[in-house]
């Protein structure tokens, strides 16, 4: 089953790289492009929603 909750996610550009964040969750990458860094952030989220899950287990 999959599950999908929307999440904030913000979005800026600082000098040369992109900055993603999402405050709920308290993280944050960057990118070289927008397209970039909404791939780092989708991976992050993914990771960090896994090892929530794992250390609850």
């Amino acid at each position: 089953m999959t599950l999908q909750i929307p999440l904030p996610i913000l979005i800026t550009k600082e000098g040369k790289w992109f900055v993603a964040s999402c405050p709920i969750l308290d993280i944050a990458t960057q990118g070289r492009t927008e397209k970039e860094v909404k791939e780092n952030i989708s991976e992050l989220i993914n990771e960090y929603l896994k090892r929530q899950r794992h250390s609850k287990a």
